[in-house]
């Protein structure tokens, strides 16, 4: 019955990270008119943590994908600029394993049940955790119209994929005021 127990736990343990995603955040100028933009163009990173050139590219056409279905073009020209920023802060946490057990006599307890409520161990971890923030600038007015950040998105134990990106952008392009075209 223990090991049954334990098997449940270990696997809750396991799977619980797997089940948080990324959270996002968004907000646009409701005075833009989206709709009257035609171009755009991805720029560098700018002020970011340095990341890694395969991982570069995957953003950038994973942008340029959402940009052009929503029937904007790239140019080198562009009516409106895409910026990228990723950045990073080291999180710790604290977890207490406490030992609350019932058991059967003991020197404060010599002749009945008796509680533990002892903490047995005391676990501090330090992990990096990304935000990736987007920001669509009007060229000509140079001014923000939409911006959305993904908190959460990176961790220092997660291992990134083309694929998990191309979710990532997807899931923030949902906030983006103008749907994709059919």
């Amino acid at each position: 019955m223990r090991l049954i127990q334990l098997a449940i736990l270990l696997l809750t343990i396991t799977l619980l990270p797997a089940c948080k995603s990324a959270q996002v955040y968004s907000d646009h100028d409701p005075s833009a008119k989206f709709d009257s933009y035609s171009n755009f163009m991805v720029l560098e990173h700018m002020r970011s943590i340095p990341i890694k050139e395969d991982t570069k590219l995957w953003l950038h056409s994973a942008i340029k994908e959402q940009m052009q279905n929503r029937g904007y073009s790239e140019s080198k020209s562009p009516d409106l600029l895409v910026k990228i920023m990723i950045k990073s802060k080291t999180k710790e946490t604290t977890s207490l394993q406490r030992n609350d057990k019932f058991y059967w006599g003991s020197t404060y307890y010599p002749y009945g049940w008796g509680l533990n409520t002892g903490v047995d161990r005391v676990e501090y971890n330090t992990h990096t955790e990304g935000t990736i923030i987007i920001d669509v600038i009007d060229r000509e007015k140079k001014e923000l119209i939409w911006q959305a950040s993904a908190s959460g998105a990176a961790k220092n134990d997660k291992k990134l994929t083309e694929e998990a990106v191309k979710k990532l952008i997807e899931k923030i392009f949902v906030t983006y005021p103008l749907a994709p075209k059919q």
